[in-house]
């Protein structure tokens, strides 16, 4: 069972690959086989980036990419295929006609220090896309993702209310058609939605939604756009019966008396109508903004205002401002603030009152050809005026490129940032320092090297050191081999938490063909 995904794709590939041989047919590609080298010790989930390494040998990697004839395009992209972290991608296009994709990821997650308490996802996911006329096409797609494994109870030790496993799949899929003829279009679009938990069967349900959208240019000023859009859905607990319903209306309106001036409007009105709890939850949202661009950049803002009503009303505010400057390659810099307020006017949800805003500036600079240097600074404030709990956050970062054909290149960037919380109980304060760096060299002929760094510390009320380290090379033995290694170290130190650490060593190595079929 573990090789279906990947048999399923290469059977794929065998049907597009047999069509008949044409003089016009070009593929490249790649076949990578090799072996990874795992040593590790310490608290397996501090580090997730290597739950997916698996020691031993490893057919790492086969690629196809080209064409059968003028007009079809295919692409077959396998990955650690041997491995439980396999992955695979699908692609053949006739284009304007005929797209189809198809992909898997298989990967996993530890839950518990020596790695014995973990879980297997897999995602499968197909799509087709018909074009028989140039004002017509048709679309599907599908997803099953799985989910199985243990699950570990809080606090520790104690008996969890959900059991020690679970086994469970979301199947999805949609059809949709969409037409359009010069500025007028519109679509229709199906979508259903399956849940089930082999160990809970209580949990399955099932999703239906219809959509139908329709855009057209105002029938006196072409300047002026309308968009209509509408759904309704309904969502049901398979046992028992007890299901909620969706539905929505969307009205978008785009004014452009000018090139330079933009003024759009968007109205949104949803229900949510559900039978368990016996509550209608109706939300209305109106956002107004405007755009004005000229030589060098724009200059935007918008307003919102939403209601939410179920048991009490509940209101929202929302403001946006901001501006952009870009000079070519020399210089691009950007401005914004974006605020947010909540109102609930019974004090009856969870969070009652919130106020929160973000002021964010980025500058790029490019003095010479080959090197950029830039910068920006957040800050962000969030409120919970109705509790007493507010989070407060400045984050500064930095960075600098430089590349020269036939040399290589060089990268840095420096991220600091620094957060208060306080909350109902204390007070917690936190800050953090990221550094990365990263060399490329290709001066070395029929070699080409790299390595970098990345280390982050977190202080104050944490104590936290984590670091990632690699040093590649890939070394051209003939025409078409290639020899590739890479190795990483993983580094994770909590000294709080005095038994939580980490530390890894990665060695991978491959041996690369690279095909050229004519």
């Amino acid at each position: 069972m573990r090789t279906i995904a990947i048999a399923t794709l290469l059977a794929a590939a065998v049907v597009t690959l047999g069509a008949p041989a044409s003089s016009a047919r070009s593929l490249d590609g790649t076949v990578k086989v090799g072996g990874v080298f795992l040593d590790q010790t310490g608290d397996r989930t501090a580090v997730q980036e290597i739950s997916d390494v698996y020691d031993g040998f490893a057919l790492s990697q086969i690629r196809l990419d080209g064409s059968l004839d003028p007009r079809q395009y295919v692409m077959l992209d396998l990955r650690d295929i041997n491995l439980d972290s396999r992955q695979g991608d699908l692609l053949y296009r006739m284009p304007g006609t005929l797209k189809l994709t198809a992909g898997y990821v298989q990967h996993r997650r530890i839950f518990s220090p020596d790695g014995a308490v973990n879980s297997d996802r897999k995602d499968w996911r197909a799509g087709a896309q018909f074009t028989p006329h140039k004002w017509l096409a048709l679309s599907g797609s599908f997803n099953a993702y799985n989910r199985g494994g243990d699950r570990l109870a809080f606090p520790l030790g104690t008996a969890g209310t959900l059991g020690t496993r679970y086994d469970d799949a979301l199947k999805s899929g949609r059809l949709a058609a969409d037409v359009h003829r010069g500025r007028n279009g519109g679509g229709i679009s199906y979508s259903i939605s399956s849940y089930s938990n082999d160990l809970e069967t209580a949990a399955k349900r099932t999703g239906q939604v219809v959509a139908a959208r329709f855009y057209t240019p105002f029938l006196f000023y072409d300047k002026w756009t309308h968009l209509f859009r509408g759904a309704y859905g309904i969502q049901k607990l398979s046992d028992s019966g007890i299901d909620h319903t969706l539905s929505l209306f969307e009205y978008t309106t785009v004014i452009e008396p000018t090139g330079a001036f933009q003024l759009r409007y968007n109205f949104n009105a949803s229900r949510v109508d559900d039978e368990a709890t016996r509550l209608k939850t109706d939300r209305f949202q109106n956002d107004v903004d405007a755009t004005y661009s000229y030589k060098y950049g724009r200059v935007r803002g918008g307003y919102g205002y939403e209601t939410n009503d179920d048991r009490s009303l509940t209101y929202y505010h929302s403001w946006r401002a901001g501006t952009d400057f870009n000079q070519g390659k020399r210089l691009r810099a950007t401005v914004d603030y974006a605020g947010r307020v909540k109102k609930d006017q019974e004090q009856l949800t969870l969070l009652q009152d919130i106020e929160s805003y973000r002021v964010r500036g980025k500058l790029q600079v490019q003095p010479v050809e080959g090197v950029a240097v830039g910068g920006g600074y957040s800050k962000r404030q969030r409120e919970f005026t109705g509790i007493g709990v507010k989070v407060d956050g400045d984050v500064a970062n930095g960075f600098g490129r430089y590349t020269r054909e036939g040399w290589g290149a060089l990268f840095a960037d420096y991220s600091y940032s620094n957060d208060k919380y306080v909350d109902r109980v204390g007070r917690f304060d936190t800050q953090s320092y990221i550094v990365t760096g990263r060399v490329e060299i290709g001066r070395i002929k029929n070699l080409q090297l790299a390595g970098g760094v990345t280390y982050l510390k977190f202080t104050k009320d944490l104590d936290i050191e984590k670091s990632l380290v690699f040093v590649e090379g890939a070394y051209r033995l003939l025409d078409d081999y290639r020899l590739e290694v890479k190795y990483n170290v993983y580094n994770y130190d909590d000294y709080v938490l005095l038994d939580r650490y980490y530390t890894a060593n990665v060695v991978r190595v491959n041996l690369a063909y690279d095909l050229h079929l004519r």
